[in-house]
Formats: C-alpha cells, sequence, structure tokens
C-alpha cells in the first residue's frame, strides 16, 4: 500500500513539472506570452486559450490579420488575475513568486499560513498573478478558460469595412486564412459558420469550401460625423546650417602616416583612398562657392593620439567634424561633438544610440531597419499577389534581421500589395516549393553552409527568386568561384561599378589627379565630404551621389539625421545591377 502511494505521488510529481507551459517576455515595455503557432491555430482560439482580446493580440502582432503561419511566433499579452496554486514537490515562497510574477510580500499578506514556509498540496491565492498558460495541444488552462474574454472596442470593429447582400455565399479558403478571420471578414460568429458547415472544429485548410450567410438586414447605416483635422506638431526636419562666409571642418582618418606599432597597411591604404576622394570632392565644392578650411587629423600617428587631438582648442570652432572611420574612435569623437554641441558626420553606418537626443549627429549610412524596409518594398512590388516564405535563422544576428523584415513587410498596406508571408525554418522550407509558380525566398541568414546549399539548390532554377544578404558577396565561394553562377536579389547602402556613368565620369578625373584607379573608399570619401558640405550652402536633403544615395531624415525630436536611401541590387552573373 505505501509503495503504490509512494508511486502514486511521484507519478504525480513528473506530470506536474513536465508539463509545459507558455514561456513570457516582455514587448514594448508590456509582459507577454511567446507562443508559437500550430497546426490549425487561429486568432479566434488564441484568444481562448489566453483570455485575451483579439484586438490586444493584433495591435501587438501587426500583419497577422492575414492568418497564421505554422512556426510563426505571436506575442500575447498578459492578463493578470487571482489565481489558485497548489504547492508540489520542492517549491519555495520565492519559485512561486517568480513563476507568477508577483512579490513574495503579496503572496504572504493573502496567505498568511506562508510566513512559516511552504507545505506540500497547500493551497495559494494570487492575486494580480501573470496566469500559466499550458502549451500542450491535449490541454489549455481550466483557470483561464473560465475567463470571461473582454470584448473588442468600436475602433477596432470599425476596422473592418464589408458590403452585405440576402443570400449564402460559397468561399473558398485561401491560405493564411482562419475560420476566426472569415467570421470578421463577414461578420458571422464562428459558432454559426461551424454549424452551417458542419465542422467539429474551428479548423479550415486553403481550397476548403466554406457556406457563409450574408444577411443585409443586420446592417444599419451610421450617420458619417466629420473628423476633426489633427493637430500635428510642426517638426524642422530639414539638416540646416547658420549661414556664414566661411566653414572649419574637420576630417578624421587613421592615416597613419609616420607608421606606429599599431600600423595595418589595409586601413591605412583604406583611409588614404577615402582622403583621396574627399580632397576632390573640396575641390567641386570650392568651383560651388564654398568657402571651407578642412583640417585633417591623423589620429593612429605616433607623435599624436586622438585624446591628444580631441584637447585641442581649434576643434571646438569647427562647423562640421566628419567621425572617424573606425567604431571604437567614431564614438569618441560622437562623445566629444555631443557634449560640446558640435555638428558631426559618420560616414559608414553607426549604432543608433549615436542619434539618440543629438540633433547635431547625422549617420551618412543607412541602418539595417532602413535597408529591411527598402527590401520589403521590394519583395512587396515584384510579388503583390504571392505568398512569400521567409526562411529564418538561428542566431541572435539572423533573427534581429528576421523581424526587422517581418516588421517593415507587415507595415506595407494591403491596399499597396496583397503578398503574404509563411515563416519556415531551414527544416521544412522546402514543403512551400510547390505553392506558387513562383518561389520566393527571403533568406537573411550569415549560416555559410546553409546558404551556399539553398544557392546551389536553386542556382538553375528561373522561377526560384532568392532575397539575401549584401554579406553573402564576401564570401569567395560566391564572388570568386566561376563555377557557383548564382543568383539574389539584396539591399545594400552603396553601388558601385566601372560601368556606371556616373563613376566613369569621376574615374577620368581621379586618374588625371592621381594617375591611379578610382575605388569605392574613394568614391566615399567624395560622395560624404559632398552631401554634408552642401548642406552648408543650403541644398535640398535629398542628393544623388557617385555611389551613394542620400535622404536625410530627423529621427523624431531632439534626434540626429539618418540617410535612410539605400540601393536594392540583383547579383547575377557574378555582377550586381540595380534592378
Amino acid at each position: 500500500m505505501k509503495k503504490s502511494l509512494l508511486f502514486f505521488l511521484l507519478l504525480s510529481a513528473l506530470l506536474v513539472h513536465g508539463q509545459q507551459y507558455a514561456q513570457i517576455t516582455e514587448r514594448e515595455g508590456k509582459k507577454c506570452y511567446i507562443h508559437t503557432v500550430a497546426d490549425g491555430n487561429n486568432l479566434y482560439g488564441l484568444q481562448q486559450m489566453y483570455a485575451c482580446p483579439a484586438e490586444d493580440i493584433l495591435n501587438m502582432n501587426p500583419g497577422i490579420e492575414r492568418g497564421l503561419t505554422t512556426g510563426e511566433i505571436v506575442f500575447i499579452p498578459v492578463q493578470r488575475k487571482t489565481v489558485k496554486h497548489t504547492v508540489v514537490q520542492k517549491e519555495t515562497l520565492y519559485s512561486v513568486s517568480k513563476m507568477y510574477d508577483v512579490s513574495m510580500d503579496s503572496i504572504m499578506k493573502y496567505n498568511p499560513s506562508t510566513k512559516n514556509g511552504l507545505k506540500l498540496n497547500q493551497r495559494l491565492t494570487i492575486p494580480n498573478a501573470i496566469a500559466r498558460i499550458q502549451t500542450d495541444e491535449t490541454s489549455t488552462s481550466v483557470e483561464v478558460m473560465q475567463q470571461e474574454i473582454p470584448k473588442p472596442s468600436e475602433a477596432a470593429k470599425s476596422a473592418f469595412n464589408v458590403s452585405f447582400s440576402d443570400q449564402v455565399i460559397s468561399h473558398v479558403v485561401l491560405p493564411q486564412e482562419s475560420l476566426y478571420t472569415l467570421s470578421k471578414r463577414f461578420m458571422v460568429p464562428v459558432p454559426e459558420l461551424q454549424a452551417l458547415n458542419h465542422l467539429t472544429s474551428s479548423r479550415v485548410s486553403p481550397g476548403q469550401t466554406v457556406r457563409i450567410p450574408i444577411k443585409k438586414e443586420k446592417v444599419e447605416r451610421v450617420q458619417i460625423r466629420p473628423v476633426p483635422p489633427k493637430k500635428v506638431e510642426e517638426i524642422q526636419d530639414e539638416l540646416q546650417f547658420p549661414a556664414r562666409k566661411s566653414f572649419e571642418i574637420a576630417l578624421f582618418l587613421p592615416l597613419n602616416l609616420d607608421s606606429t606599432a599599431t600600423y595595418n597597411r589595409f586601413v591605412s591604404g583604406a583611409a588614404l583612398e577615402y582622403y583621396m576622394g574627399a580632397k576632390l570632392a573640396m575641390d567641386s565644392l570650392t568651383h560651388l562657392g564654398l568657402n571651407a578650411v578642412f583640417h585633417v587629423y591623423d589620429y593612429e600617428s605616433a607623435s599624436e593620439n586622438l585624446t591628444a587631438i580631441l584637447a585641442k582648442p581649434e576643434l571646438l570652432d569647427m562647423d562640421v567634424i566628419f567621425a572617424p572611420l573606425q567604431q571604437r574612435e567614431a564614438e569618441l569623437v560622437s562623445s566629444f561633438a555631443r557634449k560640446n554641441e558640435l555638428r558631426v558626420a559618420f560616414p559608414v553606418a553607426m549604432k543608433e544610440s549615436e542619434l539618440l537626443g543629438n540633433p547635431n549627429a547625422i549617420c551618412l549610412s543607412p541602418s539595417s531597419s532602413n535597408l529591411m524596409e527598402q527590401l520589403a518594398s521590394s519583395v512587396h512590388h515584384h510579388f503583390v499577389d504571392q505568398t512569400v516564405v521567409l526562411i529564418k535563422g538561428e542566431s541572435e544576428a539572423d533573427m534581429k534581421m528576421d523581424q526587422l523584415f517581418l516588421t517593415a513587410f507587415r507595415n506595407v498596406p494591403s491596399s499597396v500589395s496583397k503578398a503574404k508571408i509563411i515563416e519556415a525554418t531551414w527544416k521544412n522550407y522546402k514543403q512551400y516549393e510547390f505553392m506558387n509558380p513562383d518561389i520566393i525566398y527571403v533568406v537573411l541568414s550569415t549560416d555559410k553552409a546553409k546558404v551556399l546549399s539553398l544557392l546551389e539548390k536553386y542556382k538553375s532554377n528561373e522561377h526560384v527568386h532568392i532575397y539575401g544578404l549584401k554579406e553573402w558577396l564576401e564570401w569567395k565561394e560566391v564572388s570568386g568561384s566561376i563555377q557557383n553562377e548564382y543568383a539574389f536579389t539584396y539591399a545594400s547602402p552603396s553601388y558601385f561599378s566601372y560601368h556606371s556613368p556616373s563613376v566613369m565620369s569621376l574615374h577620368k578625373k581621379y586618374r588625371k589627379v592621381y594617375t591611379s584607379d578610382l575605388t569605392k573608399m574613394a568614391c566615399l570619401g567624395y560622395d560624404a565630404t559632398l552631401m554634408v558640405c552642401r548642406q552648408l550652402l543650403s541644398q535640398s536633403n535629398k542628393q544623388t551621389g557617385i555611389i551613394s544615395n542620400y535622404q536625410l531624415l530627423q529621427q523624431g525630436v531632439g534626434n540626429g539625421f539618418q540617410n535612410t536611401a539605400g540601393y536594392i541590387l540583383d547579383y547575377k552573373g557574378f555582377e550586381s545591377k540595380p534592378e
């Protein structure tokens, strides 16, 4: 008898601890459950499982109104409530408080007996707790299911624009559609749809025919009231400089002219090429009427390091400082410029934090977010009615890029494009090969082995379109192996080609002055110098350079300016060209 009881208690403990509960994270300042979409999941089922209004789920996950995809991550806002908890083996007051995200003092306040410790099978009342949600397909938290789900707000209801007629229509279910989205689209309750179609669950499949009652008499005409104009705070988002007859401009470069112990010929060579391009820009600016004195500082010099240079009083009189090309040194110069309220320009990509709270900062290279917005826009433009497959990466960096692309893709209104997206993994992406006449894969991963395998698999298939990263061009297997004629599309902050008319024009001038060939770094020096210094002459924020496009936009009141323009390039036949 004792052995049977002991076995039962052990089995119970294993079952309790073996249950899978939804993980919790913080998103946009709110606690959320992390739900991985399983087969058959829909928005209606999620609001039932998590006792969360559908409008809250939609607001936290822009784009899922287009449907849910197996394997997709959905964030469900937490609904706090009072729960009952039964103490199990090895639980402590601390572990229970962490489990429900409440303080130990709160638990002891409503359960005075816990001051002396917890006992096995003790029943606790825990107010304002985050309910644990079982993620097993066969079970759902009973306490959550009993909670009444708040009704959607009027604002959420008004988001649906539907026309009606007196009839029952037959609708063929499209990919990404669910019974819940159909009920919202046609304003028919899910139970009514289930009854009319003899459905025992809320699951429907693409291609399935569903009968939908359309009842005109249920629709009331609502008087349209005038909406008062929205008050918009005027923001001066143009990059402007005070008018002056002459300007002082500082240029920081790691030239290493006197060969220090840290000399790196590649860094020094790139810096010299950048300076040569900048010098040509200075000459062009003189012809445009700009009176400026350029001060070049070699912060890799043996006689004068960066700290010593920043201590020079003359720097306080600079109208513009071009920050170093290297991240660490650029941050030091940025800090100096911020402290002294000096205008600082970053020729290459920088952390977004350098622009926050600093209206004098200018980043001349588009951010990863900007590039993903352009890539998503390109996908929507070319495949307005098709389904795109995003093969999600596994590293932290890959997942960040995936999320940037997803956000950008879902922000494109359906009035512009009807394209949909499926989130796949490296294990299951092949199952979507025959979904469309054309296959559209978006792969934002730097996993070399997997990416090369994908490119090799589809390199001879003209119906496969792959969107990837500019970093792939750095692999010799992509750009240096003649047998690997791969093709893909990517977003880039610049476009350098000797066949470009603008590059050809500058190349002639560069050869005449320096008797050497133009390089990408020289073009970057030319573009960055010309772009910023043209602003001293009060020209437009929107400019086209030799290898760069510029569209400077202020990133909110009190923040700096970010270049939001780039290029979408097609790589084919070992050459990149604008699409």
